[in-house]
């Protein structure tokens, strides 16, 4: 295993991003766990560990270069320091939204699974779902690292379009574009993930 991440580690940072995408499902549910269990009770009802992880896997895309080998775990120790300041940050976040007038911008803590599997099978030309329990979460695992690897402006489209389900007008406001770029970010973004998603191979084809 050691020797394997090493390998994967070091095309990672030579530019790989399809082995830095297969280390960071590896840990995905380590660090889902890690990120369960330090989300305190006051929170967890307005912190979204799925929100948590996708930040997480997009520093680590963006800051890859950064990372320093110092043995079998420090990728792991690595990346769950970038997701306890992406915590630190989201509990921030919401104690200044407490304080903030009724009406004011609050992020629910939703569980993003299914919204993750409806992606799946809309950039699926099949439109097919995984079936099995153990096929839906690997399925949410890789298209929550694949959007990891999207340019900022077609992830951040995509995901406000797609995953949150936000009309055109109201993405475009935010992102401070025009609804026909929005358009175009989302379709850019979803060829972008299919070509991601179908290395992964078994994702995108009829064994499911």
């Amino acid at each position: 295993m050691g020797t394997a991440v090493e390998k994967l580690l070091k095309q990672a940072q030579a530019g790989d991003r399809v082995a830095l995408g297969r280390l960071l499902v590896a840990y995905d549910q380590r660090l889902r766990r890690y990120l369960s269990q330090r989300i305190s009770a006051n929170f967890r009802a307005t912190v979204s560990v799925d929100d948590l992880l996708q930040d997480t896997y997009t520093e680590a895309y963006s800051h890859i270069d950064r990372f320093d080998y110092r043995g079998a775990n420090s990728f792991y120790h690595w990346l769950a320091k970038i997701a306890d300041h992406k915590l630190l940050d989201a509990v921030k976040s919401q104690r200044a939204a407490k304080r903030m007038p009724a009406g004011g911008v609050r992020r629910i803590g939703e569980d993003r699974s299914e919204s993750l599997l409806g992606l799946v099978r809309l950039i699926d030309s099949k439109g097919k779902t995984p079936s099995k329990v153990v096929a839906r979460r690997e399925a949410v695992r890789e298209m929550q690292v694949a959007l990891a690897s999207l340019p900022e402006d077609c992830r951040r489209a995509v995901w406000l379009r797609h995953i949150e389900g936000r009309p055109a007008r109201e993405v475009a406001g935010l992102l401070g574009r025009t609804e026909h770029a929005v358009h175009q970010l989302c379709y850019r973004g979803l060829l972008r993930l299919r070509e991601a998603m179908g290395t992964r191979g078994k994702f995108l084809s009829d064994s499911w």
